[in-house]
């Protein structure tokens, strides 16, 4: 593990994980660094962080944990607190989080912080299946759901205060018309001749 990790102006594309939420079998070689370095982490939150670049956007939390390349540091106590209640929550519920950040060495605190997800055009995709044959709440539960694979249609439901069988309508309602579009769109490129 590296001695200090990165700081300066720019935001690095961050990781964060439980040590305890990995996976033996799925991540073998990374169990057993963690394991062989569970006494530096004792005194610490049980957390790591690794400060990748934006490549590793399309990674899952656990590959960018087990990239040896990328080193990893532990989570101190203050940088924990200090992460936004919304960070601290998905972190609990998930073992991990991956977010753009700046993180302030000398202060142990992330600032300018956004979760990955975040940080994606949403807003362009939703309004692209709006200008197609998707309502707004069909457009808006379709991304956030199936595309972004950001919550649930349980959790989606619960935050939008509505039921998960109009989310889960909504949803089936989009991949129906997102199917006849592209079957549109194929039968139109190669017509019957």
């Amino acid at each position: 593990m590296g001695a200090h990790p990165p700081s300066g102006g720019d935001r690095d594309f961050v990781t964060i994980f439980k040590t305890g939420s990995v996976d033996r079998d799925d991540y073998p070689e990374l169990t057993e660094n963690l394991l062989e370095g569970r006494t530096q982490l004792a005194s610490e939150t049980g957390y790591l962080m690794k400060f990748g670049d934006v490549s590793h956007r399309g990674l899952t939390p656990f590959d960018v944990a087990s990239l040896h390349d990328v080193p990893a540091y532990p989570l101190p106590e203050a940088a924990l607190e200090a992460l936004p209640a919304h960070v601290r929550a998905d972190l609990e519920r998930d073992g991990a989080v991956q977010m753009f950040a700046v993180y302030d060495r000398d202060q142990h605190r992330f600032e300018d912080v956004a979760l990955a997800w975040e940080e994606q055009d949403f807003l362009e995709r939703i309004a692209e299946l709006v200008a197609g044959d998707c309502s707004l709440h069909e457009a808006v539960d379709w991304t956030v759901v199936e595309e972004a694979e950001r919550y649930t249609i349980a959790q989606w439901a619960d935050i939008r205060g509505v039921t998960e069988d109009a989310v889960r309508s909504n949803v089936n309602s989009a991949r129906e018309k997102l199917l006849a579009e592209e079957d549109r769109e194929s039968s139109e490129e190669s017509p019957l001749g």
